[in-house]
């Protein structure tokens, strides 16, 4: 019986391995993309801490007796 886990595993370490290689030449192959995915990075960044910061937000309120 053929052990199929000896024999993906390494196939998928190494397609990721150049897949990531391909991607970042891509990437740095011109100004644009860089300056895009840069751009990309802080606009999601941005969104992350904003959602963060209102969850942390509602989260005080919830735990925070109410004296009124």
């Amino acid at each position: 019986m053929v052990d199929l886990t000896s024999t993906i595993v390494p196939l998928a370490t190494e397609s990721s391995t150049v897949a990531l290689s391909e991607i970042i030449g891509a990437i740095l192959s011109d100004p644009l993309s860089v300056v895009s995915i840069l751009f990309g990075g802080l606009f999601i960044g941005g969104a992350m801490l904003a959602f963060g910061i209102l969850a942390l937000g509602a989260v005080a309120d919830f735990v925070t007796p109410d004296l009124s």
